[in-house]
């Protein structure tokens, strides 16, 4: 939020808060709330924020807790696009998380797509500004400019396994393998995000020249099982 403020001429564009309370934390979530108004005062920002209690949603709809408040969240950020005519919306993703994103991928056995990670760009509505800066440069520029962020306690929780990647594995591969382990996931999903791109861009040539496509169906005709597996295994899944 600071650094696109501190851009928002340069960029020419009007900047919104929007906070989600997942009330997940009692009233610690209130004052997180209370906080990130505080902010958007302090910029002279229109603040929008919501309550939701992610807790009962996880067990209405049995989700986690984790994708029942992305659930959630992005449609927070849809109703706001409407209201305000926006066209979009910045989240605050880094190379942190991405790091965490592909290890996590990696061990549950992802193709070349989930090694890509967290796009910086998704449908040309949500980006993320900050993608390539390490929670080390970030909370620099934080004490720099004397910004005081609050800590979310359940980000130190070994509850999640989102929380084990961070406190436990990423650290000790740290410490035993590779000390720039987040910059070298970074750059891995650089690598196969090329590579997956020309593999993407190929296959929707092939899949419009091989499939019969109507509303009801999509027919994949016998000349595309010819194709490598690695174009006809997308076509396979674009086709579902």
């Amino acid at each position: 939020l600071y650094i696109l403020n501190e851009l928002k001429e340069e960029l020419g564009i009007t900047l919104v808060g929007a906070h989600l309370n997942h009330c997940l934390r009692g009233g610690e979530s209130d004052k997180d709330e209370a906080y990130a108004k505080k902010t958007c005062e302090s910029l002279n920002i229109d603040f929008y924020s919501k309550k939701v209690d992610i807790h009962r949603i996880s067990k209405e709809k049995n989700l986690s807790c984790e994708m029942a408040g992305r659930e959630v969240r992005y449609e927070f950020f849809q109703e706001l696009i409407i209201e305000l005519n926006a066209n979009k919306v910045a989240l605050a993703h880094n190379a942190n998380d991405q790091a965490e994103t592909i290890l996590m991928r990696i061990m549950r056995g992802t193709g070349i797509e989930g090694m890509v990670g967290i796009k910086p760009v998704r449908d040309e509505i949500y980006v993320r500004p900050i993608l390539r800066l390490t929670r080390k440069e970030i909370e620099k520029y934080c004490s720099n400019n004397n910004i005081n962020p609050r800590i979310d306690k359940s980000n130190l929780e070994n509850i999640y396994a989102r929380n084990k990647v961070r406190l436990e594995i990423i650290p000790y591969m740290e410490e035993n393998f590779n000390k720039d382990i987040i910059n070298t996931l970074n750059r891995l999903s650089n690598l196969v995000k090329k590579d997956n791109e020309y593999l993407v861009s190929i296959s929707e040539k092939e899949y419009r020249k091989h499939c019969e496509i109507s509303q009801q169906r999509v027919i994949i005709n016998k000349s595309a099982f010819s194709l490598h597996e690695a174009i006809l295994s997308r076509i396979i899944r674009s086709a579902l």
